[in-house]
């Protein structure tokens, strides 16, 4: 997928002003830091004063920045000779970087105002929260500063998106994070369930739980575990675990904990150490007795006999 900074080159080139401005306010929250964002934005408005506070930005993030470098050149040319040329504009001195289609049809600059629909005050609040409260770059003397509340404050919000973020990246590309330490008792994975149903999960490997209307009455599809605390998983839109019970042999519920699994799984691990013996997941949908799912599986600790 193309970044914002891309899509607002690919816009600008085409001449889609508007559209390349809104890619590019968004690089500029995703790349708060890439000196070709502020160039690229400087490039595309014509504002002298608001394209110098951006090439200052970029030159401060990069100051062998050779587009950057060219363009404040070029301002300050236009500021000392005033009766130059008025046809030209700051993308010509910002090449090789913004080989804009201006001169071929400069009217698609000249109806473009979209960067007017920003205040000077949010231009501030973009080179704040890319700093991370280190010096600002001069603004002009119409620009509010934020206040060492309001910029604590967006710290904070800052630092609450990314941890969403992070997480969000998390259960979207399925990685595990190092917070392992928070919860001795939480399970994972290494692979996804080969296929739906409900599994016991031991050294690695998915060992098939048959389902059961009714108690089973053989041990054909009921393995045996031996861990003190033996992982669950389910992987199948019939069962939900919010709606289970973990059933000793004699009749007493184990509690237990659901984790989230891999893909669309779901985890089931005790929360207690259990003896040895059968257990067996039952899932009550109101149904009668003798159509309630049960899932069962064997726990045989070392040292204890079956």
């Amino acid at each position: 997928m193309a970044s914002s900074l891309q899509n607002g080159i690919n816009a600008a080139k085409a001449g889609r002003m508007d559209n390349a401005l809104g890619h590019l306010k968004d690089a500029i929250i995703e790349e708060p830091q890439n000196a070709d964002v502020w160039v690229w934005i400087a490039a595309i408005i014509d504002d002298l004063d608001k394209q110098e506070i951006f090439l200052e930005k970029a030159l401060d993030i990069d100051p062998h920045n050779i587009p950057a470098q060219r363009g404040m050149a070029y301002l300050q040319k236009r500021k000392q000779d005033q009766s130059g040329k008025t046809d030209d504009h700051l993308s010509d001195h910002t090449r090789p970087i913004s080989p804009f289609p201006s001169s071929e049809n400069p009217k698609k600059r000249e109806n473009f105002s979209g960067w007017s629909k920003i205040s000077p005050s949010e231009i501030l609040k973009f080179q704040d929260s890319s700093e991370n409260g280190s010096k600002k770059s001069k603004v002009s003397h119409d620009t509010n500063r934020l206040t060492p509340f309001e910029i604590g404050l967006l710290g904070v919000v800052v630092i609450v998106f990314s941890i969403i973020g992070i997480l969000a990246a998390s259960a979207i590309f399925e990685f595990e994070l190092p917070i392992a330490f928070l919860s001795s008792n939480r399970p994972s994975l290494t692979t996804a369930p080969p296929y739906p149903g409900v599994f016991l999960y031991e050294n690695d490997a998915f060992f098939d739980i048959r389902g059961n209307e009714g108690l089973p009455n053989s041990e054909e599809g009921i393995p045996t575990s031996t861990a003190e605390k033996p992982v669950l998983v389910l992987l199948q839109d019939a069962a939900n675990p919010e709606q289970m019970k973990l059933i000793y042999q004699n009749g007493d519920y184990v509690p237990f904990s659901v984790y989230p699994g891999k893909g669309e799984s779901e985890l089931i691990r005790p929360i207690s150490a259990l003896d040895s013996g059968l257990y067996c997941l039952q899932y009550d949908e109101g149904l009668e007795e003798d159509t309630i799912n049960y899932w069962c599986f064997k726990v045989m600790i070392d040292g204890e006999n079956d």
